[in-house]
């Protein structure tokens, strides 16, 4: 095949076809007319190198063909990158928290392993969650989406980005009001939500998308599928439950993610985000609840023992909560992990419960 057809069809591969033909005719004159001129300037025909140098200057085919595509040439554009970098920031340093506090829970009960398992596996996370902003900037670079923060800021609404900074973190950490009273603590927090409106629904995104990527198994913390146990190593395996409401609960994160995104986007649009998250908090309870009838949730295996974590009603009282001893034995931690598992999700259902009835409240009364 001629040098310039070559050429031709590397950019034509890169154009929209409904355009592509014309295209390709303009750039063929354009380089026919190139080569004529350089000929009759020389006097002789050229060679293969020569021609392939008018075809250099011309530009790398993908250059070429970036330059008639339509939309954006960037995944992130100039003026979206800041917000992606402080985005990345904050969810590393989220993903670095939950990190440390696993690590520290492993070694705390003896599984000393967990510690060097906590780097390698936090790359690969941290990785995951920079790919997750990243696909989430790319998409609203591609759509031309412009959420109403761009343009409608406030100065009071400022202070939040200085969690960008991780010594603002370590100085909050240390001024958190962690051994004061119940109201100093309330106090501060009602202060950082009221930095931004849309603070609450940013760190649900940022939540929602770590819950979303370490349930289809892209994020693996420490611990969670193998665990050390009185020198052995504990396996726990997830019930059938978590099979059957794989989806729902899929499902049900992402649009809870969606809803918050609403938030973000617009954060004084406090009606239209009540009246999203009704339905979806209501979702969430039925799902916990689901989950909790099931009564059946991980099965630990350790040198050919097992059991399994499984509750129900019976373990929603204070005398199972004073029964939960100290776990020696397998069965013991069992047991253990049973009374905790049974308040968890009853937990999460009442809290969904009284989500809903927040929302209802926000959408009657603002």
């Amino acid at each position: 095949m001629d040098m310039i057809e070559t050429y031709l069809d590397a950019v034509a591969a890169q154009l929209p076809r409904d355009t592509r033909d014309d295209i390709i005719a303009e750039l063929r004159d354009t380089l026919l007319s190139q080569i004529e001129e350089r000929e009759a300037a020389l006097g002789r025909p050229l060679d293969d190198d020569e021609r392939e140098a008018i075809l250099r200057a011309m530009g790398h085919p993908l250059v070429v063909g970036a330059r008639y595509r339509a939309g954006p040439q960037m995944l992130i554009g100039p003026e979206l990158f800041p917000y992606w970098l402080f985005a990345v920031k904050v969810g590393l340093a989220i993903l670095a928290l939950v990190f440390v506090v696993t690590s520290v829970i492993g070694m705390l009960v003896g599984s000393w392993h967990l510690f060097g398992q906590a780097f390698p596996s936090f790359i690969g996370s941290g990785l995951t969650v920079i790919g997750a902003v990243t696909v989430t900037g790319a998409a609203i670079e591609h759509f031309g989406l412009r959420p109403a923060y761009f343009d409608s800021w406030r100065v009071k609404d400022l202070a939040v980005l200085r969690f960008s900074d991780p010594a603002t973190w370590a100085a909050e950490v240390a001024g958190s009001g962690m051994f004061s009273g119940p109201r100093a603590r309330r106090t501060r927090f009602e202060q950082r939500r009221r930095m931004w409106p849309g603070f609450e629904a940013l760190a649900g995104v940022v939540w929602g998308l770590v819950f979303v990527a370490w349930w289809i198994g892209l994020l693996h913390f420490p611990g969670q599928a193998m665990f050390g146990f009185h020198g052995a190593d504990v396996t726990a395996a997830p019930a059938p439950i978590w099979t059957t409401l794989f989806v729902p609960i899929l499902a049900f994160a992402l649009v809870q993610v969606a809803v918050d995104a609403v938030g973000v986007a617009w954060p004084r649009a406090v009606r239209v985000r009540a009246a999203l998250g009704i339905p979806v908090a209501l979702a969430g309870a039925a799902l916990a609840w689901v989950a909790f009838l099931a009564s059946e949730w991980i099965e630990l295996s350790r040198s050919g023992d097992h059991a399994m974590v499984a509750g129900g009603m019976e373990m929603l009282n204070l005398h199972a909560l004073e029964q939960m001893g100290h776990g020696d034995t397998l069965a013991g931690l069992a047991a253990i992990l049973s009374v905790v598992f049974s308040w968890m999700l009853a937990g999460i259902a009442v809290g969904q419960i009284l989500k809903a009835l927040k929302c209802l409240w926000r959408l009657c009364f603002g």
